[in-house]
């Protein structure tokens, strides 16, 4: 989600899921039990997840119980970031010097790396964070975290839950970040600019030719991105066909569907060992296919398109790249 805020914990070999990650740095071995894990992540980044965390709304912020919303209308100067996409969006809001701590896979921007870590995402540490004495701390549903957010709340801690399980919610998850952070003016101001970027990249598209495209996250199982997913929703925002199954966000395809569907553009993003196989060598065993009879097989391993976040519309503009190059030449 990596499909997602974040399948990214993989991406950084030998991290655990999001620890370089969202970049989640995680490594999704290729083990089936791993990749699992991973696409777990990946789900959660991406806000699969809506609902996991309690007191969760689409691309809203939930106050706590208590004066959430008088706490909301004091600019927190000690802010702690659960979520990779969480920490990108305070940090291009302004809000990053009074970042005090992030989970273990926020790995962008670079002054992030540097700040005290408080776990992964999926099971944040709640004795690390509450001794940082925050004024708020910022996430993203995940599978594991909810117990630590009950926890944190019981404990005092103004815990807000932000999620964007779809494009759609972006801004307002955009918009909630600023307003948890004391900044709504900058937050209208960011989700502006993100619109104004993406709408930049559907006109660079816009006629383009459709292409049959497939976009995988592992190779065994093969797990494309489909249609329900964050990822696949930008895919459908480049105009592409995509060829996965129709029902469900991360179907498990087999060998023979795949040569049934003979995509024409091929994005390889698996994870884990999987990415120190060559994609080109995994798909030349099916020479059939147009994709890989045009050398249409792209290697993908941008974790910014598992994030919704500031760079959404960078990882547009990848993803629309990849599959309409002539519109960039």
């Amino acid at each position: 989600m990596r499909p997602s805020d974040d399948l990214l914990g993989r991406r950084r070999a030998g991290a655990a899921p999001h620890a370089r990650d969202e970049r989640p740095a995680a490594v999704v071995a290729g083990v089936r039990g791993q990749l699992v894990l991973a696409i777990s992540s990946l789900v959660f980044f991406l806000a699969m997840g809506a609902g996991l965390a309690s007191g969760v709304t689409n691309g809203a912020a939930a106050s706590p119980a208590g004066d959430g919303s008088q706490s909301a209308q004091r600019a927190p100067a000690r802010i702690v970031s659960i979520s990779p996409s969480v920490t990108e969006t305070l940090f291009a809001l302004g809000a990053g010097p009074r970042v005090v701590a992030v989970s273990d896979f926020c790995d962008y921007p670079p002054e992030a790396v540097a700040l005290p870590k408080i776990g992964s995402f999926l099971v944040p540490s709640v004795e690390t964070i509450v001794g940082l004495a925050p004024d708020v701390a910022i996430g993203t549903p995940s599978p594991g975290n909810r117990e630590a957010v009950e926890a944190l709340r019981r404990l005092g801690v103004r815990v807000e839950i932000v999620d964007a399980a779809h494009l759609a919610d972006v801004p307002a998850a955009m918009r909630a970040i600023a307003a948890a952070a004391g900044v709504p003016e900058a937050g209208e101001s960011l989700v502006a600019a993100l619109g104004r970027d993406m709408e930049a990249v559907r006109a660079r598209v816009a006629g383009a030719p459709s292409k049959r495209v497939l976009m995988v996250v592992g190779h065994d199982p093969l797990v494309a991105v489909g249609h329900a997913s964050f990822i696949g929703e930008l895919l459908a925002e480049t105009g592409a066909i995509n060829v996965a199954p129709p029902s469900g966000a991360w179907p498990h395809v087999n060998v023979e569907y795949v040569i049934a569907a003979d995509p024409e553009v091929v994005i390889d993003s698996s994870m884990g060992s999987e990415e120190s196989t060559s994609a080109g060598r995994f798909w030349e065993r099916l020479p059939s296919l147009t994709a890989v009879r045009e050398r249409r097989v792209h290697p993908f391993r941008s974790d910014r398109v598992l994030r919704p976040g500031p760079r959404l519309a960078a990882a547009f503009a990848d993803l629309a790249r990849l599959i309409h190059p002539e519109r960039w030449q």
